[in-house]
């Protein structure tokens, strides 16, 4: 089965009947809907769903098709011409990837159901093949971030076992050497695990506000919001298609980048819109010391750090980019002629890069 996008060029029926017999002769399963939002049939079985091709009584498209109607745009999202990603999780467990096409005709619409899973699966193992190789590149890098805290570790576990008459007080603080450096080689284990690993959590179409909102919850949970002055400018027809925790943990780095910066002290501002109609942005600035220029082409390299010693693994942005290019988008950076640094985040908006 042939499962590239299709284009139906030819002329529609102009009644019900020979409209549904014209949906069967495509290669998809298609959803033919009356204008009231009352299904008039299935033509083909859809992966994963348990709803019949056959069913005399099929209801309506928002009940019958939960997954679809949620993900579509609008109210009465059957009445609008669209395309729509999904990945969803069939009824045996199994993540699906669809590409949802909606289009009007005279007697109400059609909704194709392109099955994409072969595809995604494909892309995921290229994604990954590129992953290993960066990861094989890192190695270096692995060796010397994880040598620092363990040679730490080391001496000051000699410098506790050379004299056993040391106050208290001494071995507390060694041993709070000891366990900030194990903190360190356990946070660079997990970075790494995650930078390694394709996500390939089920993805829709969300606001990317409410990725951001998560990612200020998450914020005041660290303690990072206490004395930040936060600034945000929505944009609530800002709709993107990806994982909503992978972008929650992208804003969460810009976040907490920008807040030690700041040394917990200063004015956070994040400002969503869409650019050029098909284009998501948003920019995350703060009111620190900006970034050096000469640094300034190296802040999204795994294992750059312009933080303090034991105080960042130099993998968040690094992460971030990766994250974002999965997601079709790029991040960039950049100093504010006022002062301060300032990140771009770019990402395609729902509908115009499917």
């Amino acid at each position: 089965m042939n499962e590239s996008s299709p284009e139906v060029l030819v002329s529609l029926p102009t009644n019900e009947s020979d409209f549904f017999s014209f949906a069967e002769t495509l290669p998809w399963p298609v959803i033919v809907i009356r204008s009231n939002g009352e299904v008039a049939g299935l033509t083909k079985d859809i992966v994963g769903l348990n709803v019949s091709p056959g069913l005399t009584d099929p209801g309506y498209f928002s009940t019958i098709f939960s997954a679809y109607s949620e993900s579509l745009q609008g109210p009465m999202c059957w009445q609008i011409p669209q395309e729509v990603k999904l990945a969803r999780t069939a009824d045996d467990n199994m993540l699906v990837h669809e590409r949802l096409i909606l289009r009007r005709a005279s007697t109400g619409s059609y909704l194709m159901i392109v099955n994409e899973t072969k595809l995604r699966t494909l892309e995921v193992a290229d994604i990954q093949t590129a992953r290993l190789a960066a990861i094989g590149f890192m190695v270096a890098g692995v060796c010397h971030e994880m040598g620092n805290p363990l040679a730490a570790i080391r001496s000051m576990v000699q410098i506790l076992g050379s004299d056993q008459e040391k106050k208290p007080a001494f071995f507390g603080k060694g041993l709070a050497n000891i366990a900030d450096n194990v903190r360190r080689l356990l946070d660079i284990s997990d970075r790494l695990l995650n930078f390694g690993r394709v996500g390939d959590a089920a993805r829709a179409g969300f606001y990317v506000d409410e990725a951001i909102d998560q990612a200020f919850s998450v914020m005041q949970q660290n303690g990072w919001s206490a004395q930040l002055k936060i600034e945000f400018v929505r944009d609530r027809t800002a709709v993107i298609f990806g994982s909503l925790n992978q972008l929650q943990e992208v804003f969460v780095n810009l976040f907490e980048n920008a807040a030690r910066a700041m040394n917990g002290v200063g004015i956070l501002n994040v400002q969503t819109r869409i650019q050029s109609s098909n284009l998501v942005v948003v920019l995350v600035s703060d009111s620190g010391p900006g970034i050096p220029e000469d640094i300034l082409p190296r802040v999204f390299e795994p294992f750059f750090t312009t933080k303090t010693l034991n105080r960042g693994t130099g993998l968040g942005l690094a992460i971030s980019s990766e994250i974002l290019l999965e997601h079709g988008g790029r991040i960039t950076a950049a100093n504010n002629a006022q002062g301060g640094a300032c990140f771009q985040v770019e990402l395609p908006l729902l509908g115009s890069a499917l």
